[in-house]
């Protein structure tokens, strides 16, 4: 298994739940739709901040 992948999706999945919290918080009667839309694109910018931040490394073989 690459390491660092494990560190972007936990990274990945906070990020996306704050993301729809804050949405939620913020803007109560949203519908679904839109909801969706800010989880997909909080997804993308998750997993673009999370690679940069946990870059994956090939584990070393003796």
């Amino acid at each position: 298994m690459k390491r660092g992948s494990i560190g972007m999706a936990i990274f990945t999945g906070v990020f996306v739940g704050i993301m729809v919290f804050i949405s939620t918080y913020l803007v109560p009667e949203a519908s679904s739709i839109t909801s969706i839309v800010i989880a997909v694109l909080a997804a993308f910018i998750g997993g673009l901040i999370g690679n940069k931040l946990f870059p994956r490394r090939e584990e070393q073989t003796r």
